[in-house]
């Protein structure tokens, strides 16, 4: 028989029968599979960056809260250094007479920390005496302290070289005007991210001495 094919019909039987001449190609199921491991690498390529947007999300909040919080602290610590004189001393409220040198001439400014409700952050508020709303100055405050201390050594009832605000009101008569230093404690919190402390002292420069 001769070794060429004299139709074209000879030709393509062959390449039916030669593995060699069959087209590549994919199956229903090689497809399905294929298709089943990209969607399961692209939901966790999906899950990655949302958990990743979480974080930075969370990140940046707590930056912002921390930020602000600094800022309204060191407002509190900035004007109780120009204060004459504590006129308020509790765990949770202070108050004091200072002369900021302006028109407003002598007032009393006032801080304060109100809860929130429900289990909700507080806030630290302010108010002055030439104005008498509070207006909020910190946000998301689950905690705020206020704690005084004197430099008299004469109140100092337990002599531990610390003259406390309990100190004073033993063996100095409740005289606040004792109190030289008041230190702030802010325990923040908003939403899901963790607490931060942020703290201050100040020294009363104005108090005249007693």
């Amino acid at each position: 028989m001769s070794p060429f094919y004299k139709t074209s019909k000879d030709r393509r039987r062959l390449l039916r029968r030669s593995p060699a001449g069959r087209q590549a190609g994919f199956t229903l199921i090689e497809i399905l599979v294929t298709l089943l491991v990209l969607s399961v690498i692209m939901a966790a390529m999906f899950g990655f960056l949302w958990a990743m947007s979480g974080y930075w999300k969370k990140g940046q909040n707590t930056a912002d809260m921390t930020q602000n919080a600094r800022l309204g602290l060191n407002r509190m610590t900035r004007e109780l250094s120009q204060a004459a004189q504590v006129t308020v001393a509790e765990p949770g409220r202070v108050s004091f007479s200072v002369n900021f040198n302006d028109s407003s001439g002598w007032q009393t400014v006032t801080y304060g920390f109100a809860p929130g409700g429900n289990g909700a952050p507080g806030t630290v508020w302010r108010m002055s005496s030439t104005n008498m709303q509070q207006v909020t100055l910190i946000s998301d405050v689950s905690r705020a302290a206020f704690s005084y201390f004197g430099n008299d050594y004469k109140c100092d009832a337990d002599n531990d070289a610390v003259v406390t605000l309990a100190d004073i009101n033993q063996s100095c008569g409740g005289n606040l005007g004792k109190v030289g230093r008041v230190d702030i404690s802010l325990t923040m919190a908003a939403g899901n991210s963790p607490q931060q402390t942020i703290a201050d002292q100040a020294w009363l420069r104005n108090r005249p001495i007693s």
